[in-house]
């Protein structure tokens, strides 16, 4: 089975990514596999709106390990799964606590192992002052990352904001060669573009 991990700063809309694109694809209830820093793993069943509720959330770090959905996608005459992997908001610098390091090294560990990466990115902060250097350090390194793995696509978010359309158009002038598709992770936008990216790993 193909693993597609999706990664990005903390915030930006990974895990509502996650839930959008998996109901999208057609899973009413999901079976969410929670691999720990640890090395423990646990699984829960939950409906697409008790999902929204418990692993979504506006406070920095609600995600705390990786949590993967098993999905199934039409090839050919049969069907063929894909491993979804929402992942640990990660931060430029050191974080001072050790169970967020831990899991944001997890993270890392993960992104070499994936086939597929949807490296997320919040297009709307690139237009506040500093332009590209509101991306940060860390997501220029994943997207440098990312031009050499053949998984790899940048979903600039947010998009449904007015400052996200104007710094998907900036991202895309300026990161020439990266392969990046606008999207809304809340409004579904740009789910069929990601859709037929994932279709063509599996």
């Amino acid at each position: 089975m193909r693993n597609c991990l999706v990664i990005g700063r903390t915030n930006v809309g990974k895990t509502i990514f996650c839930i959008n694109f998996a109901e999208y694809l057609g899973l009413q209830r999901m079976d969410v596999y929670f691999q720990l820093p640890d090395g423990t793993t646990r699984q829960r069943k939950y409906n697409v709106s008790a999902a929204r509720e418990e692993l979504s959330g506006t406070e920095a770090h609600h995600t705390r390990s990786l949590q993967s959905i098993t999905l199934e996608l039409p090839r050919g005459k049969g069907m063929r799964q894909l491993k979804l992997t929402d992942s640990t908001g990660l931060v430029d610098g050191i974080h001072p606590d050790l169970e967020m390091r831990e899991a944001m090294a997890q993270t890392l560990e993960e992104l070499r192992r994936a086939d597929c990466v949807l490296h997320l990115v919040d297009a709307s902060e690139v237009m506040k002052a500093g332009g590209l250097n509101n991306l940060g350090e860390l997501d220029l390194q994943i997207a440098e990352l990312g031009k050499r793995k053949h998984g790899y696509l940048c979903l600039a978010n947010k998009v449904d904001l007015p400052d996200g359309q104007r710094g998907f158009k900036l991202l895309e002038r300026e990161l020439k060669g990266l392969n990046m598709l606008p999207v809304s992770a809340l409004y579904r936008q740009g789910f069929r573009e990601v859709k037929e990216h994932v279709w063509r790993l599996v």
